[in-house]
């Protein structure tokens, strides 16, 4: 069974200012909104602390936010300081994915959970849940492929997640990353490559040219 989303307050509880304080307080009490709104305040004072990022995350995946809670944890895995944070970083959102049932890209991100912290149990297991229900589903795609002539599907709250985050690496100029996270989402989500194969192609050459 998928794990949900449990890790904030019990795992980062002694964050230091007041106002992530008072986050934790409004999570706890089920009052998402408002934690969202103090963990923001509490960044404000401190723009890279991870525990912070991934509390937000939290905040935000209660409230069905998908995309900006990736985008969370994203910052909070960049800002960790130690491969246990990461992990959970890259598990929150393997959770979050496995929870809207975007089973390639969770297995994904599960694995990268697992390589950060193989003792893991709880990774290990849901890594092999969600590769399963993904194969299962590439099964049932692979039926119906021949009459994919269809439309430009939208881009999933996944695929927006991941190019918001590209985008935030290129006003950075780190084009060989932004291009590098955009592949390895292309790989996993169908809905990456048509719509975001400029914007791919761009960062490419431009990072070609760097090098």
């Amino acid at each position: 069974m998928i794990k949900s989303l449990i890790y904030i307050s019990i795992v980062f509880l002694f964050v230091a200012s007041g106002d992530a304080r008072k986050g934790n307080v409004a999570y706890e009490e089920g009052n998402y909104e408002l934690a969202d709104s103090l963990y923001r305040l509490a960044l404000e004072e401190d723009p890279e602390n991870s525990k912070l990022y991934f509390n937000l995350g939290n905040a935000l995946a209660k409230q069905g936010k998908v995309e900006d809670a990736i985008e969370a944890y994203l910052n909070s895995q960049e800002y960790a300081e130690n491969q246990k944070d990461r992990a959970l970083a890259q598990y929150n959102i393997g959770t979050l994915l496995a929870e809207n049932e975007d089973w390639k890209p969770a297995a994904h991100h599960f694995r990268n959970s697992l390589k950060l912290n193989p003792s893991d149990v709880e990774a290990k297991h849901n890594y092999e849940l969600a590769s399963k229900k993904a194969k299962d589903e590439e099964n049932e795609q692979n039926q119906d492929q021949q009459n994919q002539n269809q439309e430009k599907e939208a881009p999933s709250e996944y695929a927006k997640a991941i190019k918001k985050r590209a985008e935030q690496l290129v006003s950075e100029q780190r084009y060989q990353e932004a291009f590098n996270l955009m592949e390895s989402a292309a790989e996993n989500d169908k809905t990456v490559r048509p719509n975001y194969n400029d914007f791919m192609e761009r960062i490419n050459t431009v990072s070609t040219i760097d090098n």
